[in-house]
């Protein structure tokens, strides 16, 4: 998978994360919202290689990563 691919799937991935995450944080008591930013949690997880959500997210938001 060519480098540019990888970090646009991160981009992606961060975006949607972000915005569950803030959905999430307004109805924490939302089981639909709940589950929806679990996986936004675990794709982030997935392409970023860390185990925590918070993890990820400073990895993909990191202006080094990828080379």
């Amino acid at each position: 998978m060519r480098l540019e691919r990888v970090t646009e799937d991160v981009d992606r991935q961060l975006v949607r994360y972000r915005a569950w995450q803030r959905r999430f944080l307004a109805s924490p008591g939302d089981p639909a919202v709940r589950a929806r930013f679990e996986d936004a949690v675990a794709a982030l997880c997935a392409v970023t290689s860390e185990r925590c959500g918070r993890e990820a997210a400073e990895a993909a938001e990191r202006p080094t990563r990828g080379g």
